[in-house]
């Protein structure tokens, strides 16, 4: 087979890959049947009109409710409001403006796959971005398709489909951010004496070329989360090492290096400067909001360090690696001190980036269980890499050695180039049949909610009746946890805690059947006990379900 022949079918396996794993997405997708609270606030912020708000004794139209979540017409495409919102707010405002086009499109909907379907658009980018990189990094085509098969079937890529929040979007930045930067290394290195100074037309066409890429990348990455600017600013730091020190012609003197180095980083801080200025919002939200300076007190902590990086190396270590990762690193490293393997500057780029961006992140991301995996997710795909790559050269390297060697008979040196690559097979397969049976149970992946479905439908059953939702009055925000039961309801009835008045409301005094949405509070029972007291045709209270701060009570009468 010639090696057009190869390429071409290589191209059409890794495209089968992609629908696979598409479809992949699509059934977990399905199974999903609730929401994560963060993900209601997305859906908010991104259309919200009025502002949600709870009342105290009076009934609301939960369409008016749900309007908060959807775009109404007319209502379609405003970006304006979508960048105030998220100014009251720590967050920056493209991913928003990604959802809110998304709603846009499909006015009045409230669903799931909007939010699949955006972090699948994401997905599909990241991969073909993924698939770019190792080829310039000139990874093998079996290699490459192993690493998009273990990255795309992996049950936190899938997750994170799932999660409608900027995660998903934040890898395609980062990945465009490490893949822009191996580029321009690249084309840095191409170049005999110097990359910008030859004469003024050269260096406009390598700046348009190379660097306003990284700058538009930059610039689009810092507005979808301001992690993002962590992988940026250590990215940008070993490059900018790389190019005051490479090796290069005798015309290239350190001077001239060092304005090459003061154009990038320039080029740099204006793009950042560019997204400060588009969204002002974002100095405060770094140096004043309440997530900033949560992240920068826990830097003057350094005693929690060992454990908060023991917990995220657990969180990738069991949801990336199946609990292989530390056992495979630590074997690795070993292996390139032992044999002095030399590894090329792209991924001495790419490793100090990916450990450094973790280590940070580790120090100052929330600890919030597994959905902490969301703050480490976008470098997954570079530890799959590095990790898989740095195997096939250890491997390579030591069958190598052994084939020169005199410590192994010729029969076993004959055979020892296929024993290696089935290791690396082995441990890919093991890799990709984990994470497809992850994706096929429902195992570690997260944010699917399936006990929901169970409450949601029990609403469904029981729409006609009257509902009442007493909240706690210090978390009020905390009603829209449940916010995809009460949609099932034409209207519902919120009560505060702390209001102990007896209700008067006559639908609620006659009512035979009242379904009780209560939030975790001192004050609960004597809540369900005034309820009993306001109306004489109840005398059985039967707890329905519970999750995280909220209960849910069918009181009726014995006949029911």
């Amino acid at each position: 087979m010639g090696q057009d022949s190869s390429k071409t079918l290589f191209k059409t396996i890794g495209y089968i890959l992609l629908i696979l794993q598409l479809i992949i997405c699509i059934v977990v997708g399905i199974r999903k049947q609730g929401f994560h609270e963060d993900e209601y606030y997305s859906y908010y912020s991104s259309n919200r009109t009025a502002g949600l708000f709870v009342t105290d004794r009076q009934w609301q139209d939960t369409d008016t409710i749900k309007d908060e979540f959807v775009v109404i017409p007319g209502q379609g495409f405003n970006y304006g409001l979508v960048s105030t919102v998220q100014s009251w707010d720590v967050h920056p405002p493209l991913y928003y403006d990604i959802l809110h086009t998304a709603c846009s499109i499909v006015p009045r909907l409230f669903s799931k796959w909007i939010g699949i379907v955006v972090n699948m658009i994401a997905f599909v980018i990241s991969w073909l971005l993924l698939s770019k990189l190792m080829d310039i990094l000139r990874v093998s085509d079996i290699t490459k398709l192993l690493v998009l098969a273990i990255w795309g079937f992996n049950p936190m890529t899938v997750s994170f489909v799932m999660f409608t929040r900027m995660y998903m979007w934040m890898n395609v930045f980062v990945i465009g951010c490490a893949l822009l930067h191996i580029m321009l290394l690249r084309a840095a290195r191409a170049v005999e004496n110097t990359i910008l100074l030859s004469d003024s037309k050269s260096m406009l066409v390598f700046w348009l070329r190379y660097m306003l890429p990284v700058m538009v990348c930059s610039y689009l990455g810092f507005l979808t989360h301001y992690y993002y600017l962590i992988f940026f600013v250590f990215m940008g730091m070993c490059f900018t090492i790389w190019l005051l020190f490479r090796r290069s012609g005798r015309g290239n003197r350190f001077s001239k290096r060092l304005i090459e180095a003061v154009i990038y980083v320039c080029s740099c801080a204006v793009s950042l400067g560019l997204a400060v200025v588009t969204y002002p919002s974002a100095a405060a939200h770094i140096f004043a909001g309440y997530r900033g300076t949560e992240a920068i007190s826990e830097f003057q902590d350094i005693a929690n360090f060992p454990s908060r990086l023991l917990f995220y190396t657990g969180l990738m270590n069991n949801g990336v690696f199946a609990g292989s990762f530390v056992i495979v690193a630590v074997l690795l490293l070993v292996g390139f001190i032992v044999l002095k393997i030399r590894v090329s500057s792209e991924y001495m780029m790419l490793v100090i980036t990916g450990v450094a961006y973790f280590m940070v992140v580790a120090k100052t991301g929330l600890l919030l269980g597994d959905t902490s995996n969301r703050y480490e997710m976008p470098v997954y795909w570079l530890f799959v890499l590095v990790i898989i790559t740095a195997l096939e050269l250890l491997l390579g390297e030591l069958a190598a050695r052994i084939e020169t060697g005199k410590l192994f008979s010729l029969s076993i040196k004959e055979k020892i180039d296929m024993i290696s690559r089935g290791v690396l097979y082995v441990f890919c397969a093991f890799l990709i049949l984990w994470g497809l049976g992850c994706d096929i149970s429902g195992s570690n992946i997260l944010f699917l909610y399936q006990e929901e479905g169970a409450k949601v439908q029990y609403a469904r059953d029981n729409k006609d009746d009257c509902v009442i939702v007493m909240y706690n009055s210090a978390t009020p925000d905390k009603v829209w946890w449940i916010t995809n039961e009460i949609f099932e309801y034409p209207k519902v009835y919120f009560v505060s805690e702390e209001n102990d008045a007896a209700i008067e409301d006559e639908v609620i005094c006659s009512a035979s059947k009242i379904i009780v949405y209560i939030a975790d509070d001192d004050n609960q029972q004597n809540m369900l006990n005034m309820l009993m007291d306001a109306n004489e045709k109840l005398s059985k209270i039967q707890e329905v379900a519970h999750e995280e701060n909220w209960t849910t009570y069918e009181l009726t009468g014995f006949g029911e």
